[in-house]
């Protein structure tokens, strides 16, 4: 544990000072990542030869700077710092085809790239080489909307991004930004000449547009989501002109940047696609909507728009919706997911080259652990992280010269697997039971994480609890958090279960609940967050102590279903985003649902409800759950490594180790990443998981394949 816990401390502490220092940016080198990366990529190293004089630029690669000085940014420049540093003139090309399937759905694209660019694209510096076009990359995930944020991940375009050292927050679809002294004001400016995907420009108008018609329009959203929230008040949005804008907040924002960086949430819609399908702007649209089956224009618009980018599964419109990402979209069946490079894309490398290098990304799709598996090791996947489980290491290593691939192995940030009962249960015997702390203490100690560690992660990970969702590497945490309910004591589980009034048995020894039913704990699972080895030894101990676990793994998307409608008795679905750098920017976690109330929501929606709809609707949640929300509230705005931040931030662990709303079953292991040999420019990040939105910082658009 110390080890790892070492790292994070650090890597937290100095992340903390990258946000509030946010606007005093630097320049760093390719890090040095604790696993060995595919291929080298040595910061600088290579010739010194001095850089071209007025002419063709030196294509400059992270490897290979050929003294060219470094940019603001690590591993980027705007075109002129670029020129002004290689003091060159840098022409601009791009791939001579496009793919017939955008053609189709989008129309044929200007042949000439610089009308096709903003007048002053993103500027990146390859890992190693210089990257050539063609072919198609490989993923895998278990569904459309299952396990699929890492392919998201590749092709993703936000405002801000992480570079690789997960340190450095660095302009990306914005040209620059600044943040005012009192972090209440964020200035950003975009690019002149940006287009999205359908070749219409890309303006304030669209940040303006997602602001006023969909986040506070209330029949679209009810609540101002909490991230977009500071001081008890929706931020403002202003625009500047066409290519300025600004998010002003009501109190300190010290997490809008991590926010910007890490989120799967582009706070932009094109307005001149989504304004056919909006009531403001057609009067027609619940006409419409009712024409195609839907109750209004609401869930139709949802057709159209998604802040979940795959949550949208129109793509035989034509044309579909536009995005500023990599790779677009094109075609969908239940086998796969297909999408082709933007031709309008806003990125090029140091020759001029229009990115992505790569034509096409495919993502497979499989629920079957052992396909899932067999693609892996048969080298039917490019690159691959989400869903692996540390106990296929062996034999993923077996396989690995036949596949041509090669396992690495990556620090997690996730907080390992936690189960949760469900308080706000319909069956209202179960609420009760669910929602003494004592019984998920008995249920807690019940459990060997001994036994958890060496069946489920070779001895590898720390037999802690993770149910407070912070992580033990928090510059402020209680180490007390993670001991808490961790012995392995089934006498005295036994000794508190009959203490809670469950001490009557039926003839199979199974405990009865106060209305002589038998207590049975329905456990649904999903393979993308819990292995069946773990859940089968979760029974096991359960039902050692005499509660009896009917498990049954279904699919992601059935899942998130049954937890939004409050079916389930036990909940196992977690993520990470417990390390500071992410809480401070979404502190979600913290409160019910305990997770994203969308993708991996745990229990409590209907307090939620009630808290969102100022008891409206919904439930209304006990004492300790009221004082969360109006703690989050504060935390938000507190600044890091005040008195008053460490305090906030130590009340709500401690209502969450008192309450045990998650129990931690072991921490998390090690990330096990597939990486296919014939991928060039292919780093393996430091840290892999959800927390800087998988493979994102490491540039998958600068990928290309080698053959």
């Amino acid at each position: 544990m110390n080890a790892r816990k070492g790292f994070l401390t650090l890597f937290s502490i100095i992340l903390i000072i990258s946000m509030v220092t946010a606007c005093a940016p630097k320049a760093t080198e390719v890090p040095s990542n604790p696993t060995t990366a595919p291929t080298t990529a040595q910061s600088g190293s290579g010739s010194t030869e001095a850089p071209a004089v007025s002419g063709e630029c030196p294509a400059i690669t992270m490897a290979d700077m050929q003294g060219v000085a470094s940019g603001t940014y690590p591993q980027q420049y705007e075109v002129s710092e670029f020129e002004a540093a290689a003091d060159c003139t840098l022409e601009f090309s791009g791939r001579a085809d496009f793919d017939p399937k955008y053609i189709e759905l989008y129309g044929q694209p200007p042949a000439d790239v610089n009308d096709r660019l903003p007048s002053e694209p993103l500027v990146v510096v390859p890992y190693n080489e210089i990257g050539k076009y063609g072919g198609q990359l490989e993923g895998l995930s278990l569904g459309p909307e299952s396990g699929n944020s890492e392919y998201l991940s590749w092709r993703h375009a936000q405002f801000l991004r992480y570079a690789d050292d997960l340190t450095t927050i660095v302009p990306n679809l914005v040209k620059s930004y600044e943040v005012s002294d009192d972090l209440k004001t964020f200035t950003f400016t975009l690019r002149e000449g940006h287009k999205w995907s359908d070749g219409e420009p890309f303006t304030t108008s669209d940040i303006q547009f997602w602001w006023e018609d969909i986040i506070l329009n209330t029949e679209l959203t009810t609540k101002v989501p909490a991230y977009w929230t500071y001081g008890g008040e929706p931020m403002k949005v202003e625009i500047v002109d066409d290519v300025t804008f600004k998010f002003i907040t009501a109190a300190p924002a010290p997490g809008m940047l991590s926010l910007l960086a890490t989120s799967w949430i582009l706070p932009a819609a094109p307005r001149h696609y989504l304004e056919a399908h909006h009531i403001k702007y057609n009067s027609a649209a619940n006409d419409e909507a009712v024409a195609e089956g839907k109750a209004s224009w609401v869930d139709y618009f949802f057709t159209f728009y998604g802040e979940w980018k795959d949550s949208v599964h129109r793509w035989t419109d034509s044309p579909p919706a536009p995005f500023l990402e990599a790779w677009l979209v094109v075609e969908e069946t239940p086998e796969y997911q297909l999408a082709v490079a933007n031709p309008y894309y806003f990125i090029v490398d140091t020759a001029g080259q229009q990115l992505p290098y790569v034509d096409r990304t495919r993502e497979n799709y499989t629920q079957d652990p052992a396909v899932l598996e067999l693609k892996i090791i048969n080298g039917e996947i490019d690159e691959k992280a989400q869903s692996l489980k540390f106990s296929s290491v062996p034999v993923f290593k077996e396989h690995e010269a036949d596949g041509q691939y090669k396992v690495y192995l990556t620090m997690s940030a996730s907080d390992g697997n936690t189960v949760s009962f469900n308080r706000t249960s319909k069956d209202p015997v179960l609420r009760e039971i669910f929602s003494n702390p004592d019984f998920s203490y008995a249920m807690s100690i019940a459990l060997d994480r001994h036994e958890f560690n060496q069946v489920t992660c070779y001895g590898e990970c720390d037999e802690i609890s993770n149910g407070v969702p912070i992580s033990p590497a928090t510059s402020w945490a209680k180490p007390e958090w993670y001991t808490y309910g961790t012995e392995y004591d089934p006498a005295k589980a036994n000794e508190m279960l009959d203490a809670l009034g469950l001490d009557k048995k039926d003839a199979d020894g199974f405990r009865l609940r106060p209305d002589g039913k038998r207590l049975v704990i329905q456990a649904n699972y999903t393979i993308q967050s819990m292995s069946s080895a773990t859940m089968n030894l979760i029974k096991s101990y359960w039902e050692a102590v005499g509660v009896k676990v009917e498990t049954k793994e279904i699919a992601t998307e059935q899942y998130r279903s049954m937890v939004a409608n409050n079916d389930q008795d036990l909940a196992s679905f977690t993520s990470g985003s417990t390390l500071e750098p992410t809480f401070i920017a979404n502190q979600y976690r913290f409160y019910p649902p305990f997770g994203d109330a969308i993708l991996e929501p745990q229990f409590g929606l209907s307090w939620a409800e009630w808290m969102n709809t100022n008891g409206a609707s919904g439930d209304e949640p006990p004492a300790d759950v009221k004082k969360l929300f109006d703690l989050v509230d504060q935390f938000r705005n507190a600044l890091p490594g005040t008195d008053e931040y460490i305090k906030i931030g130590q009340e709500i662990g401690d209502i969450h180790m008192q309450n045990m709303f998650l129990i931690g079953i072991i921490g998390p292991s090690p990330v096990v990443l597939i990486a296919k040999n014939r991928v060039g420019n292919m780093v393996i990040p430091p840290i892999s998981g959800f927390e800087f939105y998988r493979e994102y910082p490491v540039r998958p658009d600068q990928w290309y394949i080698i053959d």
